[in-house]
């Protein structure tokens, strides 16, 4: 095989020097190692540069056409270890064997980085040493590696930390493990990528932030449905994509987070600046980080779901009378010291015990479920209402003054009256409720509050029903 035979060989540059390796084509050498993760160099006996896989295109910034016929010294960093490595092992005399070792390398911008190298000489049938081939992948040290495992392990078996302080944590330890800038939890829901947890070091991102996906680096991640990595971006396959046009961003290493075998969203570091090339440990470190925190999202779930199931009213999925009133008391709280407004509706379903004891108890029940609908379908985002007790309810309005809550309970009544309540027995009804009305005073408690608006609405029931009074 000669060099001019290699696409881009610039000519006067040597053969292997031996037939016998003629049949290695360049159409063989591409088969054989182009999909390769690792950097792959052969070079003749002249340690010139005669094949390369586009592997080392993007780990070392050259393209190939500017390869081929260069000594294998401009992808050193240190002239000496050029040196040291002909002396040691790329010469024709060398009988040293297949070894694995590091040496710092440079790329076309100048950035160093430390790289794992397999090498080994190409030998004709009878010895004769034809050329080299040297296999190269990032190599960070693995002291460092071993650093960031064992903390991961110490963040999650601490159990002074919360979920949250976990996840920070693990945040950081990779943006330091990987040199980089900015980490990220997503949140992926269709097409909208939500920032949920973030470390940024330029403090410019910050939670809930929401993107398209399709406008970030991590479209790839959870597309290809595994870790992705890019180290130039602005040098690689992706220089016209928005996040890079937009954001600058040059590395980025993410991959996707399931919870109960579901996409949940990712976790990625990135940076404006080229990084190290990553290799193939940084990879098993994202899975790693991907499976912690997998973890730490499902225990999460799970407890905020239990604190849900108990904060809820189980008839009517409305928040229960703990619930309510932790949620009052600090909305009381809130309007005392800010000195704005809040205004409740004490509710009570008029004449409940006849649809009892006409239908019966299953019957009542689908009246509060229906109940419960319609009054929650009234009510602003910022309202709510609480099931208190039986037909009891109570219905909460921050910043509301008492026009604004005879404006809610004329609303409550007209739809009332609009949309009778199946019963699930072949049977309907149309509800009324009476109702009291309390604006909160200056400095009142919760206690004489709703001691204010219960009165209210024993008033409302003994002046006749489907009322409001205050």
């Amino acid at each position: 095989m000669t060099t001019q035979a290699l696409e881009g060989a610039k000519p006067g540059i040597t053969s292997f020097g031996d037939a016998n390796v003629a049949s290695l084509s360049p159409s063989l050498l591409t088969e054989i190692f182009d999909h390769f993760e690792e950097a792959v160099v052969v070079a003749n006996t002249e340690r010139r540069i005669v094949y390369v896989n586009s592997a080392t295109e993007k780990m070392f910034g050259h393209k190939k056409t500017d390869l081929y016929g260069e000594e294998t010294r401009v992808l050193y960093a240190h002239e000496e270890d050029f040196s040291d490595q002909g002396a040691k092992r790329f010469n024709v005399v060398s009988v040293a064997a297949p070894e694995n070792y590091r040496v710092a390398y440079r790329r076309a911008d100048g950035q160093q980085f430390l790289g794992l190298t397999t090498a080994a000489s190409m030998r004709s049938p009878d010895g004769e040493v034809v050329g080299f081939v040297g296999i190269v992948r990032p190599a960070r040290s693995p002291d460092q590696s071993l650093d960031t495992l064992q903390k991961i392990h110490n963040v999650l078996s601490d159990v002074r930390l919360s979920h949250d302080e976990k996840i920070e944590a693990l945040l950081h330890f990779g943006l330091r493990h990987f040199g980089l800038k900015v980490a990220i939890l997503s949140r992926i829901i269709g097409d909208s990528y939500i920032v949920e947890n973030c470390v940024d070091y330029f403090d410019k991102l910050k939670p809930s932030t929401e993107f398209e996906l399709s406008g970030t680096y991590c479209v790839h991640a959870v597309k290809e449905d595994k870790t992705v990595g890019f180290h130039y971006a602005g040098q690689s396959e992706i220089r016209d994509h928005p996040c890079y046009e937009n954001f600058k961003l040059e590395s980025y290493i993410g991959t996707p987070i399931k919870v109960g075998g579901n996409l949940y969203g990712t976790i990625n570091f990135s940076s404006p600046t080229p990084s190290e090339p990553f290799c193939k440990d940084d990879f098993i470190l994202m899975e790693l980080l991907s499976d912690s925190l997998e973890y730490l999202l499902y225990k999460r779930i799970c407890e905020q779901e239990m604190v849900a199931l108990a904060q809820t009213d189980e008839l009517t999925g409305l928040p229960n009378r703990r619930a309510t009133m932790e949620r009052l008391r600090e909305l009381v709280r809130h309007t005392n010291q800010s000195g704005s407004e809040l205004t409740i509706l004490a509710l009570d379903i008029d004449h409940f015990k006849k649809i009892n004891d006409q239908w019966g108890h299953a019957a009542g029940d689908e009246a509060l479920i229906g109940f419960a609908r319609e009054v929650s379908s009234l009510g602003r985002k910022t309202d709510f209402c609480g099931r208190i007790g039986g037909e009891e309810f109570v219905f909460i309005l921050p910043g509301s003054n008492v026009a604004s809550g005879i404006r809610f309970y004329e609303k409550l009544r007209a739809r009332l009256s609009d949309t009778p309540i199946d019963l699930g027995t072949d049977a309907s009804t149309s509800l009324t409720v009476s109702a009291g009305l309390a604006m909160l005073e200056p400095g009142e408690s919760l206690e004489a509050f709703l001691a204010r608006a219960d009165d209210a609405m024993y008033q409302a029931k003994q002046e006749g029903r489907n009322r409001v009074c205050q």
